[in-house]
């Protein structure tokens, strides 16, 4: 079920990206970041949400880092095509805080994992 949900999230945020970039949508991306106070504490939630998701749904072994570099990997791909598209503008500091909201859902998870791995 969590699997589900962890592609089902990655679905709505690549059908929110691609939404935007096309300038399709406005009501739903817009709503969403007016919501959440913003488009920098959009990126945060929704990428920790969205490595949360994904932690739940993978192998343990994939904790370790593996996941995690996928994930701002996949995110760095989405910031950097914005370069490309005329309504979209390239911020550093939205990829920062992707990376940020990344990293801090992933923590737990990582040193659960270092924790594991040092006992036995």
């Amino acid at each position: 079920m969590v699997r589900i949900l962890a592609v089902g999230w990655l679905v709505f945020l690549v059908m929110l990206s691609v939404s935007k970039s096309l300038g399709y949508g406005h009501w739903a991306w817009g709503s969403i970041e007016h919501f959440l106070g913003g488009n920098l504490q959009m990126h945060f939630v929704m990428a920790f949400i969205l490595s949360v998701l994904a932690h739940l749904a993978c192998p343990r072994s994939w904790h370790w880092g593996r996941l995690l570099l996928l994930l701002i990997i996949g995110c760095a791909l989405d910031e950097s095509l914005q370069v490309v598209f005329p309504l979209r503008n390239y911020n550093p500091l939205d990829f920062l805080v992707t990376c940020t909201g990344l990293l801090l859902a992933a923590l737990p998870f990582m040193v659960s994992h270092w924790r594991m791995i040092k006992s036995s």
